[in-house]
């Protein structure tokens, strides 16, 4: 096809081999990911929680049971701050359960409930039985309650001796005495220096919870100095002030946006049907990725409210989001598409194609072809700018975790798929199409429409846990300006394939990492849908009209 090899970028794709190539190389050295391997899966976790709590005699009945997949990053920043990776590993491997299943069993309406959790090794490293406050039980001296508990940590498997008991509290209830106990693991101290004066240890402990005469409450967790969370929250609060700047100013685009669709509306400026379907195809996707999280949901029910109120909470609250994005999918779309055919007209080839769902265009191959180029490109720069400031900079990345809450949902390819098409659709019509278009139609700088949209977009995403906050602010600037010219030079649609690309990789990393082929297969396909268009438009019959010269359709119609 030597209509399609002038509009292919050779020197791109280049790139994009390149940076596979360095992103492959180099991902792991910037973004560390603790050595914690996953022996337990959900069914798994979910049998071991009910083998303990036969044992504890617990009368689950018709008690509904939810499950989620979660981890603690506050104690693994600790634990990598002070110990290092490699020991912060054997940590999380040997003393303090990171991540783990929890398991929830409840009644609406009702106090009383059960919880486990179920560390990665497959061990209970915590339970909880929740009673009313007035719920009878006997009164145990201390002595008594201290000799229950000892019992149960015995039966657990562990040996007192190494361990040192550092609290002991008892409270009055109603019709019962409980009691608390807390032991620390001798010779296992962490020493904390913060900034200033803040100093303090932390260490792996044990707490027993007894309620009456018998064990309601047990957890194995990490202490985690409070000058360590203060300073740990203190610095990411200045993360969220940045990222809630870029919020306020991507929200004020959003009212621009609109006010020129009603504006270019009246003078019949504004196509509408592009942009009502990329709405169309992320409410489709937010509906069925709430679903999809269905159990997350579950687990986070509170017994306080009817389960109908609850439900009915979520469905509102997810139609809710549906239509807020859906709104600023059109306003954007339709005022940067109809500023774009002023400014840039060539940026919209092959893009209006694809919104209107004519995917065998080859004008939509080449973009994601294009797109391909620029997301592996941008995924080798990615490894270089951490791999740099980490070494040369001072710059501090905590260890990724080896799992994902992708695991909580019940198609795990759904997941990638729409935060990955999400992103790309809203954050590139938004920063992209319209902010480029705007600034250069208003300011008529260039080198403004490429830096301004860039700065708004990439300091959104100052909330992310890297030290110092502001890093990603400068990764992705950089990035928005590549992107930025990406646009200009081969078109909206490479970047939003580009962006997708990007975040379905990143995304789908933990899925592939799985020890499982249906979880390695999903985050092929969610990298590979991508590659469809260009698949179908190679394939195509080219014609004429779809493989005219850049800029010879204006609006992409």
């Amino acid at each position: 096809m030597p209509e399609l090899s002038r509009r292919v970028s050779p020197p791109l794709l280049v790139a994009g081999l390149v940076g596979l190539v360095a992103f492959v190389r180099f991902y792991r050295s910037a973004n560390h990911q603790a050595d914690v391997p996953l022996r337990v899966t959900r069914a798994s976790a979910v049998d071991t929680a009910l083998h303990f709590l036969t044992t504890q005699g617990a009368p689950l009945g018709e008690l509904k049971q939810a499950v989620q997949f979660t981890g603690n990053t506050v104690h693994l920043v600790f634990l990598q701050r002070t110990l290092g990776l490699a020991e912060a590993s054997r940590w999380a491997r040997e003393f303090v359960p990171i991540w783990s299943w929890q398991l929830r069993w409840f009644k609406p309406l009702q106090k009383e409930e059960w919880q486990v959790r179920v560390a990665v090794d497959g061990a209970v490293a915590g339970f909880a039985h929740l009673v009313e406050e007035g719920a009878p039980g006997a009164t145990l001296t201390p002595d008594s309650a201290l000799a229950v508990a000892e019992l149960f940590l015995r039966e657990r498997g562990w040996n007192l001796a190494d361990f040192e008991r550092v609290e002991a509290s008892s409270e009055k209830r109603d019709q019962r005495t409980d009691h608390h106990f807390t032991w620390e693991r001798k010779g296992a101290t962490i020493a904390w220096r913060g900034s200033g004066s803040e100093a303090g240890t932390g260490a792996p402990r044990l707490a027993v919870d007894v309620q009456g005469d018998h064990v309601g409450g047990y957890r194995r967790f990490l202490k985690v100095p409070e000058a360590f969370e203060r300073q740990l929250t203190k610095t990411l609060a200045l993360g969220q002030v940045i990222a809630l700047a870029s919020v306020g100013a991507t929200f004020l685009l959003v009212l621009i946006a609109l006010g020129l669709t009603i504006s270019r509306y009246r003078r019949g400026d504004v196509r509408w049907a592009p942009a009502l379907r990329l709405a169309g195809l992320i409410a489709v996707l937010f509906i069925a990725q709430g679903l999809a999280t269905y159990p997350r949901f579950k687990f986070g029910y509170p017994t306080a409210l009817q389960w109908g109120v609850y439900l009915a909470s979520l469905v509102l609250g997810l139609l809710f989001v549906t239509v807020v994005y859906g709104c600023w999918v059109v306003f954007t779309f339709t005022a940067g598409e109809s500023l774009a055919r002023e400014t840039f007209p060539r940026s919209l080839e092959g893009f209006m194609d694809a919104a209107l769902g004519r995917l065998r265009a080859p004008a939509v191959a080449c973009a994601s072809l294009n797109g391909y180029g620029l997301g592996f490109s941008f995924l080798g720069f990615l490894a270089a700018f951490y791999l740099i400031a980490e070494r040369w900079f001072g710059a501090w990345l905590p260890a990724e975790g080896p799992y994902s809450e992708i695991f909580n949902s019940t198609v795990p390819w759904l997941a990638p798929l729409t935060i990955a098409l999400v992103a790309a659709i809203t954050e590139e019509g938004t920063y992209r199409l319209f902010g480029i278009c705007l600034v250069q139609r208003y300011f008529k700088s260039t080198t403004l429409a490429l830096v301004l949209p860039a700065l708004v977009w990439a300091f959104g995403h100052s909330t992310y846990v890297v030290f110092p906050v502001y890093l990603r602010g400068i990764e992705l600037t950089l990035g928005g300006v590549a992107f930025g010219l990406a646009f200009l030079r081969y078109g909206l649609l490479t970047c939003v394939v580009a962006h997708y690309v990007v975040d379905a990789v990143l995304f789908a990393i933990p899925l592939l990492g799985a020890g499982t082929v249906s979880y390695r297969s999903a985050g092929l396909v969610v990298i590979g849908l991508a590659l469809v268009p260009a698949v179908l438009g190679l394939t195509a019959r080219p014609a004429a009209p779809a493989v005219a010269a850049l800029g010879d359709s204006p609006t992409g119609q």
